[in-house]
């Protein structure tokens, strides 16, 4: 099913504003529940009354002075915090109304304050811009953006202002497919969502050596097709497989294209969506590439690292460990 719960990390900056936008051209449902999370980065001291009490009356009194002006500065952080918040959950509220959407500041290192939040809250999916407040713009993300990417349980949207010429044509989705079940899931979540009359969709699947090896091992799927007639036809029974994945996208009501490419996986997918003026590459979290004890693989980390737009690293949602 699509998304349901969304969490929307968001700190006023122009990326996230972007990562609002974006969300226009995502495809999600008009029933979702959303947290729109701003994170101030700041510690706060204990202060007279709270719980360390006895630590504080330890200090001598120029300490506890500077404690308690660290505890304000900080304070006040955490209230700016709220405001920007508020206002981000505002902007969610008039795109998408039919959202049940609510607003939540928190004092923490904004990327484990992130992680920490989507896994307690079992988000389906954390949207985020590709840098905050403090990034020099340039193509690769930011240090939260990855760390989130790399760290989160569940799926996560590296956003990217769309890349369209024209904002009123029908997206661009460039899917990359290499024949393992993370790269299934992403074009079933694609399959899922809702999206306008003519969005294209291109399934693209990279031969390289890896993908040599997990077919001669017989690695993925083998079946009666390809013994019986294309048994020695790597190409012949890739593009078959390939054609097989973007059927749900076809019964979706999507314009599907398939590419099979040599070459290296992470580039020729950029290049593709660079040709194709994508504005969102789907990539599963860790495909044939990745071991199932991490949480990203090589090619979607350098993928969403490196995009001209928007990134959705889809994951099967894993529970947090408690």
């Amino acid at each position: 099913m699509p998304y349901t719960r969304i969490l929307f990390a968001y700190d006023g900056s122009e990326c996230a504003d972007a990562a609002l936008d974006d969300l226009q051209n995502a495809g999600l449902p008009d029933d979702a529940e959303c947290v729109v999370l701003t994170i101030a980065d700041v510690w706060l001291p204990a202060k007279e009354g709270g719980d360390n009490e006895s630590t504080v009356g330890n200090l001598d009194p120029l300490a506890l002075a500077r404690a308690q002006v660290m505890h304000k500065k900080a304070e006040a952080q955490l209230q700016m915090a709220g405001l920007i918040a508020k206002k981000g959950a505002k902007r969610v509220e008039s795109i998408f109304p039919g959202w049940k959407v609510s607003d939540e500041a928190a004092a923490d290192s904004p990327g484990w304050g992130i992680i920490d939040k989507a896994n307690s809250w079992n988000a389906d999916l954390v949207v985020l811009g590709a840098h905050g407040m403090s990034a020099v713009e340039r193509v690769l993300i930011g240090s939260v953006s990855r760390k989130v990417l790399h760290h989160a349980l569940c799926s996560v949207r590296i956003a990217r202002s769309p890349n369209v010429v024209d904002q009123d044509s029908p997206p661009h989705l460039v899917i990359g497919f290499d024949g393992s079940l993370d790269a299934e899931i992403a074009i079933q979540e694609v399959a899922n969502r809702v999206w306008p009359q003519h969005t294209q969709a291109r399934v693209v699947t990279v031969v390289d050596d890896t993908l040599r090896t997990a077919i001669a091992a017989r690695i993925l799927r083998w079946d009666e097709w390809v013994k019986a007639e294309h048994a020695g036809d790597d190409l012949a029974w890739l593009s078959k497989l390939t054609e097989r994945a973007a059927e749900p996208l076809r019964r979706a009501g999507l314009e599907v294209e398939c590419s099979i490419n040599e070459g290296e996986p992470r580039r020729v997918l950029l290049d593709e969506a660079r040709r194709w003026n994508a504005q969102c590459i789907f990539v599963g979290a860790t495909g044939l590439r990745g071991l199932r004890r991490l949480l990203i693989g090589s090619v979607s980390s350098g993928v969403a690292n490196s995009a001209s737009c928007t990134v959705e690293v889809v994951r099967r949602r894993t529970a947090a460990v408690t």
